[in-house]
């Protein structure tokens, strides 16, 4: 049986990018949310119960990796999927630790996210 998947939310501290992602993502049928910082992404979170969360790991404040963390304390079914534009293999081992299902580099080929997002819902 394939996983529901039809609000993801959107975390990135730079409003252009989540801009973007919203537009595509909408385009292609899905409810999306949009939070512009951890703190606002767990706000988010609680009331809008996504399926899927595309996050930024580095961010001003709250990082990804503290947002994951609390994401997936929250709710440990939730995706996440991590976006970052740094390749720090660190950083990538503990998100995936932590329970991130995949990484992918900024800039976004949205070919890529949609074979993810695919990939993940039929999980």
């Amino acid at each position: 049986m394939a996983r529901k998947l039809k609000k993801i939310m959107v975390v990135d501290d730079e409003v252009l990018i989540c801009e973007l992602l919203d537009e595509f993502l909408t385009v292609k049928g899905y409810q999306v949310t949009t939070a512009f910082g951890g703190e606002d992404a767990i706000v988010k979170f609680k009331t809008d119960k996504p399926h899927m969360v595309l996050l930024d790991i580095r961010m001003q404040g709250m990082d990804g990796i503290a947002v994951l963390q609390t994401i997936k304390d929250m709710d440990s079914a939730a995706g996440v999927i991590m976006l970052s534009a740094f390749g720090d293999v660190t950083t990538i081992q503990k998100a995936m630790q932590v329970g991130a299902y995949k990484y992918i580099q900024k800039p976004v080929g949205f070919g890529i996210l949609l074979n993810a997002l695919e990939g993940w819902r039929r999980l």
